[in-house]
């Protein structure tokens, strides 16, 4: 059995660890995103829901 060098095996190991980061890093964003995103809608629906309460309330 023969044993190749082990040259290029850390650059390799360092740029799928780069190529992992960064991907983890892209979604983290997206979640981070999608998040923002559901409170915010969760918010005005509750802003209409108490104004359409606070309507009928009224009148």
């Amino acid at each position: 059995m023969q044993h190749r060098p082990l040259r290029g095996t850390l650059a390799r190991v360092r740029s799928a660890a780069s190529g992992t980061s960064r991907w983890l890093a892209r979604r983290r964003a997206i979640a981070a995103h999608q998040f923002l995103r559901g409170a915010s809608y969760a918010a005005g629906t509750t802003v209409v829901g108490l104004l359409v309460v606070w309507f009928q309330a009224r009148h």
